[in-house]
């Protein structure tokens, strides 16, 4: 599955520490994330898919097997695995202190995330009443039976977007692109604050006033 920065191409980082061979990965399409993750909350231990037969995934998931129809049709398929998660971080822009987290937009996995994972860490830009979810739109879209902790950190999302309030922010961006990963860490991560990485890149009037 591509692991990029979107409209600003591959990330660096992740490539360097992949091809170093100093983290494992299992090679995934979106389709396959989704079906493993549904396999996992749903108890089975795969889910069919015809969509990759004639691809090159099995050759590079040899856990993925092609298997006949066993309801008898004659029809091929693919046994996706399961996918089962330890912790799942999810960034929404809205939540109540119960854990029920609001996405006004597309959930895409985050709700087969929270639903498979064994611990759900939930982080809000902000924290609402939870008569205010009720009337959010799309309402509580990972609800707080699957979640475990809960934690307000508003520009959690940053340099990434979390809309309705605030883009992303393409210099920001660019500049971790471009630095070595060490360095990085040393300015803006290590021994930081959140307050105090907001400040190092660029404030949050900044922040708010980027146009696209």
């Amino acid at each position: 599955c591509f692991v990029g920065m979107e409209i600003f191409g591959m990330a660096p980082h992740y490539r360097k520490a992949v091809e170093s061979g100093s983290i494992k990965i299992s090679e995934e399409s979106e389709a396959t994330i989704g079906l493993g993750l549904r396999a996992s909350y749903l108890k089975v231990p795969f889910m069919p898919l015809k969509g990759i037969i004639g691809t090159d995934m099995p050759k590079v998931r040899k856990d993925i097997k092609q298997i006949e129809d066993p309801l008898g049709s004659g029809t091929q398929i693919m046994a996706v695995p399961k996918i089962d998660l330890d912790v799942a971080i999810l960034h929404v822009p809205y939540a109540d202190e119960f854990g029920n987290g609001n996405i006004p937009g597309a959930v895409w996995m985050d709700a087969d995330m929270a639903k498979t994972a064994k611990k759900t860490i939930i982080i809000c830009e902000k924290l609402v009443e939870t008569e205010d979810i009720r009337y959010l739109p799309g309402k509580a879209q990972l609800p707080m039976q699957t979640t475990n902790a809960v934690v307000k950190l508003p520009f959690g999302a940053h340099p990434t977007s979390c809309y309705p309030f605030y883009t992303f922010d393409p210099l920001h961006i660019q500049c971790y692109l471009k630095t070595n990963f060490e360095e990085y860490k040393k300015k803006f991560i290590t021994n930081k604050t959140a307050a105090q990485y907001l400040e190092e890149a660029g404030g949050v009037q900044t922040i708010y006033n980027i146009l696209l």
